[in-house]
Parts: C-alpha cells; structure tokens; sequence
C-alpha cells in the first residue's frame, strides 16, 4: 500500500508527464462520468423533473444539452485545478534562465554501467507525445554531471536528433529526439545560457547558469545542414582533480615539479592536444602554491573562457569581440601587483613577448603552448618571434601532457606482442622489444563493451640545466635538445606510459598511439 506522500509524488510525475492536450483529455472524461453518475441519481432525477416542469415539456436533447454545458463547466474547473497542481508542484516554466538545485538530480560515485538507466529514463521522456522540454533538459543534465561526462552532443540528422555523451573520452550514445520536438529542448537551452532564441544560422556561445556554483556548463550552437548542432561542456569542481599529488605525476617527477613552484620567476610551459587535462594541472598547481604561501601570495589568472570559480584567484575571461586579448589582458595585470600569472594560452607574437617580460621581471607564470613535444615548443616560440637567449633565460620547465584510455579492471587479460605492436615499436624507433607483461580488454557488461573505464595522464617534464640552457641559447635544433635532455634523465611519455603498461592499467597501443602524437 502506497503512502499519501508516493501518491503525492505519482500524482507530480503525472502531471509534469501531460501537457495541455492529455490535461484537456482528462479533464472532459473525468467531467463527463461525473455528470453521468450525478442526473443519474435521486438527486438529479429531482433537478431534471423540476427543469422539466419549468420548461414545460420532457425532451432528451434538453437533458443531453444540459449534461454537456455541466460537463464543460466541470473542466473548466478540473484545468484549473490541475494547473494550481502544476504550480504547486514547482514545474519549471520555458522561460526559467538558472537551473536550481531541485531540478538536477546528480548523483556520487555513479560508474558507466548504469548508463543505460539514465538512457531509459531519458527514452521515457522522449517517447511521450508532447516533449516536456523542460523536464529533458533537466534530466539530460543531471545524467551527464552524474557519469562524470564532459560533454553532451545533440546532433541533428535528417530524421531525428542523435543525443550523445562524452565519458572519459569514449561517445555513448543517450537517446533519440523527434524532429518536431527538437526546436523546444533547443529553445530551453538558449533560455538557459542566455542566447538568441530566433537566431539559428549562426553560431553561438554561452553558459548555463545554476543555483549551485559548483557546477558549470558552456554552450556552443553551431548551424548545419539539418539544424542547430548543439554541444554542451559540463564542469564540476566535485568530479575535478584538484590536488596536485591526485593528477597522475610519477613521484620523482612530481617532487621535482613541487620544487620548482617555489621560484619567485621564470615559466613553467604546459604542452598537450586539447582536452589533455592541461588546465587541471595548472589549477592543482596555483592551489598548492595558496596552501603553502597562503594570502601572502596575489595569483591572477587570464582564461578563456573562465571554467570553474575559484575563490582564492583573481579571474579574468578573455573576450576578443571587446578587445580583451591575452596580450592587452596580460599587460593590465602586470599593473596589480601579482606574483603569480596563469596565462591560458600563448597564440600570438604580441602575447608571446608580455609573457616572457612577465617571467623575466619578478612574476612566475603558467602558460600553454600548442606544440607537438616539449621541445618542440622552442620552435613554436621562436616562431613567434622570441630569441633564443631569452628562451634560454625564463623557461624553468616544459611540461608534456596525454590522457589514456585506462583498461577495464573486470575484462583485462595479458596479451603476448603482435606483429602489428612489433613493427609499431620499430617504426617508433625500437631496436630491442620491451619486456612484458602487457594487457587488452575485450569488453563486459562494466565497461559496456568498450574495453575501457576512465583515463589517466601521462607526463613528460623537460627541465632546463645549465647544458640545456646552452643549446637552447646557441639556436640548437630540437631533436638535439631532446636526446641531450634523455640523457640527462628525463623520463618520456613513453617511459611512464610503459610503467603503466606493464602494471595492467593500459594498454600497449594506446600508449604507442599517445607517445607518437
């Protein structure tokens, strides 16, 4: 036997589930076997004899004019009542701009097996006949926040929008929209991060807003062939490693890299694919340097866009529309006083010389340079116009980052080298095979079939001795740099990427595929 309270919270999923047509439906039949049943008793046989004699005469077309008016006044009324209900039971509106802590439903500690649960709760939603937009989006939300995704895809197609998740790098799919009930969940999400409802071939940029500030989210619409593509990136501070010794550093490597947050000077330069956990890193890092120096320290960060809140740096978002570059935003800070820069990312010639006066006068500052190995950043400096002497002179560390696909601990099996990995390994530059053992997964019902669960970071820290500094300075090429730097003992991406190999956590093809990108 169910409670008044479950009947209470049926009776709301009823309603948030039926729009106006099922409420219109419902309320004529209820009306109509409430007439019926009331001049079909003693009491309405009375009214109907008295109305009888007031007319005059006994027609069964009065006494069936007379049920219809009452019928319709009685839904009438029974819509009301459903829409106080509806008001009652806090049913968000389209023109609702902040998600609020009671529309997400996100829970802890939710691994990828229970996708398709999230994946039937969604298809519900999207099976009724009219879409409640409002209730999708809220729930497609609150399912990616709680698989710890990273992004959400609606993508139209031809006949139907494809509702895709991104977790820990590998696309599953979620559900799948009618046409016609697309422009609505696309509306409610341009309310939501507070973009143009009536344009459409466009892009557009934005971000959702929610009552609890540790989650974000960011928007970006782009316009195809079929309709509005929308991608939604989800970012919460709960599910961010945010402790320097959590993301994934070997030890050796990160008592080094501690030591080098102590200097007052200098770069440190982070290189890695998009999406490689660059930023995570540098955040972990300025966090570290707050515990140690506390409010002695003034950190300032220049991003774009701005992801997480963070309550002990000065933030700052880049917006090129409004000519609020890298550059000019890095000159304005250089004027309060900080002693700690985060630099998002260095992309210009003009950006490029702001940071490297900033490092040379008394600032340490992070950054990250798009290049294809830590040497190889010299070249893209250079390339940017900054001399050989002066590269030499600022940068402390370069610091190379991957993220791997981590093997699925339940379908794990150690796998001997194929030929494949054999010529992979020689093309890679290996005379002598390395020694196993290495692991595959084939795929389970943990892992959905995909052989993988989470993602791990591989590191490469390049760091300049005097001898280094010496080659830089003389205009050395990279490669060069780069054995001088091996030999000196420095651990490449592959080094750490085979550790974890041998210990069962990747496998040997991903760590190829990582160390050759």
């Amino acid at each position: 036997m169910k409670s008044i309270g479950e009947l209470w919270d049926s009776f709301g999923s009823f309603l948030k589930r039926s729009e106006r047509l099922y409420q219109n439906i419902i309320s004529l039949v209820i009306s109509g076997i409430v007439m019926h049943i009331l001049l079909g008793s003693n009491l309405g046989q009375t009214a109907l004899d008295r109305l009888h004699d007031l007319i005059g005469s006994e027609n069964s077309l009065i006494r069936f004019f007379l049920w219809v008016l009452l019928t319709c006044l009685c839904a009438v009324l029974l819509t009301r009542i459903f829409n106080r209900l509806r008001l009652r039971l806090k049913l968000k509106p389209m023109t609702t701009t902040m998600v609020e802590m009671d529309d997400l439903s996100v829970s802890q500690g939710v691994t990828i097996s229970m996708l398709p649960e999230y994946r039937t709760k969604l298809m519900k939603i999207c099976s009724q006949f009219h879409l409640d937009a409002v209730e999708f989006v809220n729930e497609l939300i609150s399912a990616g926040f709680s698989l710890s995704a990273s992004d959400i895809y609606l993508s139209p197609r031809q006949d139907s929008v494809n509702v895709t998740m991104r977790v820990h790098g590998q696309l599953y799919d979620l559900a799948e929209l009618q046409t016609t009930a697309y422009p609505q969940v696309i509306n409610r999400i341009k309310v939501l991060s507070s973009l143009a409802i009536f344009m459409h071939n466009v892009p557009q940029d934005g971000h959702i807003r929610f009552e609890d500030r540790t989650y974000t989210a960011r928007v970006a619409i782009l316009p195809t062939n079929h309709g509005e593509r929308m991608a939604i990136r989800l970012i919460s501070r709960r599910s961010r490693v945010l402790d320097l010794d959590q993301v994934g550093m070997p030890p050796q490597m990160l008592e080094t890299y501690k030591v080098l947050l102590n200097r007052n000077q200098g770069m440190i330069i982070l290189t890695g694919p998009t999406g490689s956990g660059k930023s995570t890193t540098m955040f972990a890092s300025l966090l570290l340097i707050h515990r140690l120096r506390g409010d002695t320290v003034n950190i300032v960060t220049l991003e774009d866009p701005i992801e997480t809140d963070f309550e002990y740096f000065h933030q700052t978002q880049i917006d090129p529309l409004s000519q609020m570059t890298f550059a000019r935003g890095l000159r304005s800070v250089l004027r309060q006083d900080p002693d700690v820069i985060m630099l998002g990312e260095i992309r210009d010639e003009e950006t490029a010389l702001n940071a490297m006066r900033a490092a040379m006068t008394g600032h340490l500052l992070f950054t990250t340079v798009h290049a294809s190995s830590t040497t190889g950043v010299f070249d893209r400096l250079m390339q940017m116009g900054i001399g050989s002497a002066q590269l030499s002179s600022t940068i402390h560390a370069v610091l190379s980052q991957r993220l791997c696909h981590c093997l699925c601990e339940n379908c794990r099996q150690e796998t001997p080298l194929t030929e494949s990995d054999i010529r992979q390994l020689k093309l890679m530059g290996f005379k002598d095979m390395p020694e196993g053992p290495f692991f595959t997964a084939e795929g389970c019902d943990s892992c959905l079939g995909k052989g993988y669960t989470g993602r791990m970071s591989l590191f490469e820290m390049l760091m300049i001795n005097d001898e280094l500094r010496d080659m830089i300075a003389s205009g050395q090429p990279s490669h060069h740099i780069y054995q001088e730097a091996i030999k000196a003992g420095m651990q490449t991406l592959f080094d750490h990427g085979l550790s974890l190999a041998r210990a069962g956590r990747v496998s040997l093809v991903e760590i190829m595929r990582m160390a050759s990108s």
